[in-house]
């Protein structure tokens, strides 16, 4: 009975590689080879991955690649980069440095900090209400129409003044000091801001590298010992002088209303 089992395996094992054989079956197909990682001499290698700066100063990345390195800066208003890795800080405010080569990618964090700290920036959007802008800061010290103040906005500043239209929406915003601040003021503002101009005394910055995406303009001005650094949307189309004018106006009338 053994004997006959092992025979009918042997003729069911020929007739299957038979079968096989006449029905073409193809072998299967042998599974790819995964991809080869990169080798680690492929990989950048980075010193350092970050560093502080000041406006206008400059940072050699030290990287190491067997492959070629590319860099990029993700905001370049704050820093710039070159093809070899030289950083070069622009204005106030942080970016991320990109590295890449053919296997690996790497970011290096610098952040461009200020030498002034001359005043605290008002954090106000331009059309808020001016109700919003009493609930933020509170009840102003001085008032007139079309514009509040708060006095001693800050330890260096004599005042904040915000200007609304006719709808009571911020217009712009001004930051008032005494003329012995004038060149602290300068530096203040050249970095964190694009110097675009001066005339008649009013040095104008701009909030980008390129003046058709300008969205603030930031100018300084000095007149009978009071010195102002004013902020406004870059919408004005013409009449900025008598808009200048009417400004400063207030602010000299908002001083004499402090002083009482």
């Amino acid at each position: 009975m053994k004997k006959l089992s092992l025979v009918l395996l042997a003729l069911l094992a020929f007739s299957f590689v038979g079968c096989q054989e006449w029905l073409d079956i193809p072998d299967p197909e042998p599974e790819p080879d995964p991809e080869p990682d990169p080798v680690e001499e492929a990989l950048i290698v980075l010193e350092e991955t970050s560093t502080t700066l000041h406006y206008g100063e400059t940072y050699q990345i030290n990287a190491e690649c067997e492959n070629p390195i590319t860099y990029s800066s993700e905001n370049e208003y704050h820093a710039t980069v070159s093809e070899e890795g030289l950083v070069t800080a622009n204005f106030v405010g942080a970016t991320t440095i990109t590295l890449a080569s053919e296997f690996d990618t790497k970011t290096f964090e610098v952040t461009v900090a200020p030498v002034s700290d001359l005043y605290p920036e008002p954090e106000i959007e331009f059309s808020e209400s001016r109700d919003s802008i009493i609930a933020r800061f509170g009840e102003p010290d001085a008032e007139v129409e079309g514009a509040i103040a708060y006095g001693n906005y800050s330890a260096n500043s004599t005042m904040l003044m915000v200007m609304f239209d006719e709808e009571e929406l911020v217009q712009y915003y001004a930051v008032v000091f005494a003329a012995e601040y004038s060149d602290e003021l300068d530096t203040f503002l050249s970095e964190r801001y694009l110097f675009a101009q001066e005339e008649d005394g009013i040095k104008i910055y701009i909030n980008a590298l390129d003046v058709n995406e300008t969205t603030m303009l930031v100018g300084s001005k000095m007149e009978d010992e009071v010195l102002m650094a004013m902020y406004m949307a870059n919408t004005i189309e013409g009449g900025e002088e008598e808009e200048g004018e009417e400004a400063t106006g207030r602010i000299k009338t908002l001083l004499n209303s402090l002083k009482k």
